[in-house]
């Protein structure tokens, strides 16, 4: 495998594992300074925040890191005329967000919570921009040092703030200050590489875009949901108590299909500029499954005394459901690895059509097993649909498709 895909991968799943542990730290500042209200304010903030921050960059990430891979000159003009679009939509995401609270009734402080975080939404769409941007070009490091200030001030900045007795206003701003900060640290990056040289966004791009956005930001959104709509359904039919199970085993889950999603991602720009995308011997498919298959197979035999190791006395009934879901992080290896393949050669309207299909089996399945089984029921369907999703994206691949370039330089 291209040693520059294993080191950009390596960084990016530090990444993803560090910036969560971080965060995680303020979780637990927050909850014992100012206790079990304040914390569900913070919670819903940043739900709000993460739905929305996937609608604001419309999708558009994925389409400038292909484009870009595939010429680099169009890198200005792309990233300048994608922000101006994916920014005036932020701008107004950013009014729904702050008032939506006061129409759905919150109270003062979770009303203020939520006004707060929503500053944050135009400077996370920007940043989403960039690390398309860095993507393409191949380099992690800007992304790594634009995580860190944003950590940095979040986390560091937050705490201390938390320590004087702002509250939780104060870890808020904070957290917007980091996202801003981030943003800044990525448009100096760029600047110093001569990307920002002629930044301004071209009326005849923009039309391409807006052509192109719906497709990639549904089919993100469908993905999404494809992956979170077991726990909806299981807090509905049985409650917190099997939620807090399933989603105990579900953390293991995530952990496990970080190496996938990274090296997938890492890779994801090399195949932008590849004419052949079949996979030969000794390819990133092929690391992957090495990797999961063996892993997952580890983690099934040892279920309950891993779950009882990582969360304490009480866990070891999750066991079963971990049992069942880390088979999932096998299939995940293809559904990623064949997602990137799909839109880097340009075919992410079956990639749409895929996901969406791939929702309504796995909300009809849940549906049917999740009052019967619990838990085991959500588990069961979370890893049959992922093998339904790996048939469909071969059965999609075995057509042969030219990769086209959808945005020329001027």
């Amino acid at each position: 495998m291209n040693r520059r895909i294993v080191s950009n991968a390596a960084v990016l799943a530090a990444l993803k594992i560090g910036a969560p542990l971080c965060s995680w730290l303020l979780v637990v500042a927050v909850s014992r300074r100012l206790g079990v209200p304040a914390l569900g304010q913070y919670s819903l903030a940043y739900t709000w925040l993460a739905v929305l921050s996937l609608l604001g960059p419309l999708g558009l990430p994925a389409l400038l890191t292909r484009e870009t891979a595939r010429n680099r000159a169009v890198l200005g003009p792309l990233l300048a005329t994608a922000a101006a679009l994916g920014g005036a939509v932020s701008i107004v995401l950013t009014a729904v967000m702050a008032t939506a609270g006061a129409r759905l009734g919150y109270d003062a402080a979770t009303l203020h919570a939520v006004i707060i975080l929503s500053l944050a939404l135009l400077p996370a769409t920007l940043q989403a921009y960039c690390e398309a941007a860095f993507l393409a070009l191949q380099q992690t490091a800007p992304i790594a040092w634009a995580t860190a200030a944003d950590s940095l001030l979040k986390v560091g900045l937050g705490i201390v703030w938390l320590r004087a007795g702002y509250g939780l206003e104060g870890v808020l701003v904070a957290a917007v200050l980091g996202r801003a900060a981030a943003g800044v640290v990525s448009l100096a990056w760029l600047h110093r590489a001569g990307v920002l040289e002629g930044f301004r966004p071209d009326r005849v791009l923009a039309q391409k875009l807006a052509s192109e956005a719906p497709v990639f930001a549904l089919s993100g959104l469908c993905a999404t949901l494809y992956w979170r709509v077991d726990v909806l359904l299981l807090t509905h039919f049985q409650g917190l108590a099997a939620v807090g199970l399933y989603t105990a085993a579900y953390r293991v889950l995530d952990l496990a299909v970080l190496l996938p999603q990274s090296l997938c991602q890492a890779a994801y720009p090399e195949l932008a500029v590849r004419r052949d995308h079949r996979l030969p011997a000794g390819s990133t498919l092929a690391w992957l499954l090495s990797l999961t298959a063996p892993a997952a197979a580890l983690v099934a035999v040892a279920a309950g005394p891993v779950m009882r190791l990582l969360y304490g006395k009480g866990f070891e009934a999750a066991g079963p459901l971990l049992a069942v879901l880390i088979w999932t992080a096998v299939p995940y290896t293809w559904n990623r690895y064949y997602a990137c393949v799909l839109v880097a050669s340009g075919r992410q309207r079956t990639d749409l059509a895929i996901n969406a299909g791939l929702l309504a089996i796995n909300l009809a399945l849940n549906l049917a097993l999740i009052p019967r089984l619990g838990g085991r029921g959500a588990a069961l369907v979370t890893l049959a649909t992922a093998l339904l999703y790996a048939a469909a994206q071969q059965v999609a691949l075995r057509r042969p498709y030219v990769a086209r370039q959808v945005i020329h330089a001027a």
